[in-house]
């Protein structure tokens, strides 16, 4: 029966050592010591999974996820403290294991198969059935060196979900290919995660980690903040997010535009406070969209809150642009300037009245 127990874990990097370099946390990533000359990527981790779990890692960039997978996958060993396995342990990440760009694509299948743990005999009942899946043609006799980014995505997906696993590890930010192709690997994905024992899975995505998961680990600078049900933990995290994009971390107001959109492709509607945050990202990046303009005001508005100045200006011109014609906008924004320039000359005189005094 499969299980994975990890007992006061801990990954520490060595770094070199610089000038000036001080001990402390830092904006994302683990815990810098200085004077040790080590970053602490993972700090005493704890928990246990048994059979029909499901783990879903969640955290901003930089809290821990993908050095917790590698960890579990037995790539970096605990510089401190225990892991223990049973069960073969398949992996999901973005490189494929033992792969040699002067290998041809059918070589690879066999190394990087047999680094998997598959055997000679079970590669060879699967080759087929990979190379069909992976779509590559006469390329699978060729060095995979001259293939395509997208080539190489399929050779290695291929690969990777022919094991059939008892602990699968999965990093969401695994590349598929193209729309087509990634149809065709979102169900064998489905499949493998249906005959696995255990799942661990890294994602941002809150309805992914709600509907395949059944308790979530929040990390946050290599530590556990929280360990419980997926559903409290995703609000916890939510809330996390919009506290800190409001004190304009970056990263956060990232992480706020995705969770906001990935419940709207799922026929969600995200809270306005989310939606806020994510629309002064995605603003950001295109501070000019009328439409995310707009959405901006609607979603200010119905929270009573001001709205910053500017923004209604920006949004005039850009509808403008489209359509000079607008009077009626010609005649707004005619408004908004004059009432600008009126604020300004009252501020400026207010301030020469402070320093006659």
């Amino acid at each position: 029966m499969a299980r994975l127990t990890l007992e006061s874990a801990w990954v520490e990097f060595p770094m070199k050592q610089a000038r000036g370099l001080r001990s402390g946390i830092s904006r994302t990533g683990g815990r810098i010591d200085a004077e040790r000359g080590v970053v602490t990527a993972l700090k005493d981790i704890s928990f246990e999974l048994r059979e029909g779990d499901r783990l879903g890692l969640m955290g901003h960039n930089g809290a821990g996820k993908s050095t917790m997978l590698r960890l579990l996958a037995g790539a970096y060993p605990p510089s401190r403290g225990r892991i223990t396995s049973v069960g073969r342990i398949s992996t999901l990440f973005n490189s494929t294991p033992g792969l040699s760009v002067d290998g041809t694509g059918r070589e690879n299948i066999i190394t990087c198969g047999l680094h998997l743990g598959l055997t000679w005999r079970q590669i060879s009942s699967k080759m087929d059935e990979m190379i069909d899946f992976a779509e590559l043609g006469d390329y699978i006799d060729l060095p995979v060196r001259i293939y395509s980014s997208g080539m190489l995505t399929r050779l290695g997906f291929s690969i990777a979900t022919a094991v059939d696993p008892e602990i699968l590890l999965l990093d969401e930010g695994l590349a598929t290919g193209d729309a087509q192709f990634a149809q065709k690997a979102e169900r064998k994905l489905n499949d493998m995660i249906a005959r696995s024992s255990i799942l661990v899975i890294a994602s941002h995505s809150e309805t992914l980690l709600a509907n395949m998961c059944n308790r979530c680990l929040l990390l946050e600078h290599g530590q556990i903040l929280s360990d419980g049900p997926a559903k409290s933990l995703l609000e916890e995290y939510r809330t996390a997010v919009i506290e800190s994009a409001r004190a304009d971390d970056a990263d956060a107001m990232h992480r706020a535009y995705v969770l906001a959109n990935d419940m709207v492709k799922n026929g969600q509607s995200p809270p306005l406070a989310l939606e806020e945050q994510g629309l002064r990202y995605a603003l950001g990046v295109h501070p000019n969209d009328a439409a995310m303009l707009q959405r901006y005001m609607d979603v200010l508005n119905a929270q009573n809150k001001a709205v910053p100045d500017g923004v209604e200006e920006r949004l005039l011109v850009s509808l403008l642009s489209k359509n000079p014609l607008r009077e009626d906008l010609k005649i707004r924004l005619d408004a908004l300037r004059a009432h600008t320039n009126d604020e300004a000359s009252d501020n400026g005189v207010q301030q020469r009245v402070q320093r006659s005094h």
